[in-house]
Parts: structure tokens; C-alpha cells; sequence
């Protein structure tokens, strides 16, 4: 099983897309670490803190997550150990 595999579902779920409309519509739309920072900045994606494939029960934790702008959401992945590197290794069972 993959990443998408197993994640996918996660994803899609009722669960999940409620939350995540909650967290946008709490944080009006706007990316929550520039506004932060006093910028103002359309949020596109709801964030998981703690990554779920570090803890899966924080996966639906409203606490866990943060709604950021692309930018900032691709620091954010940077930062947390080259999730793209992750995911290379995952795909490929190794």
C-alpha cells in the first residue's frame, strides 16, 4: 500500500471535509501565519501540526491544524524533514 492509498480515504471522508470547512470558515480564509506576521493572505490548505502519519488519532484534533497559504504550507513540509523525500521512499515499499 502507498501513501494515496492509504491516506486517500482519510481525506475524502465526511469527517475530514467538515472539519476542514470549520477550521477555513473559523480562520476566515486567511492563512494564519502571515496573518501572524500582519499580512494578509488567502489560506488554501488545512495543515496538520502534528503529521498524521506521526499520530493518527490527531488526525481529526481541531488543535492540530492550521489553515495556510501555499507558501507557507510548502515551508511548513520543508521544515518538517523533506516530505517529499518521505513520500519517494514510502511509494516505493522501502
Amino acid at each position: 500500500m502507498n501513501y494515496n492509498d492509504k491516506f486517500s480515504g482519510f481525506y475524502a471522508s465526511k469527517e475530514w471535509q467538515k472539519l476542514r470547512e470549520h477550521k477555513f470558515n473559523d480562520a476566515n480564509g486567511l492563512c494564519e501565519n502571515c496573518l501572524a506576521k500582519g499580512i494578509i493572505k488567502e489560506g488554501v490548505e488545512v495543515h496538520h501540526k502534528i503529521p498524521i502519519e506521526k499520530d493518527w488519532s490527531k488526525r481529526l484534533d481541531y488543535n492540530n491544524l492550521i489553515l495556510l497559504c501555499k507558501e507557507c504550507h510548502q515551508s511548513e513540509h520543508e521544515r518538517s524533514g523533506n516530505l517529499n523525500e518521505f513520500l519517494k521512499i514510502w511509494d516505493k515499499g522501502e
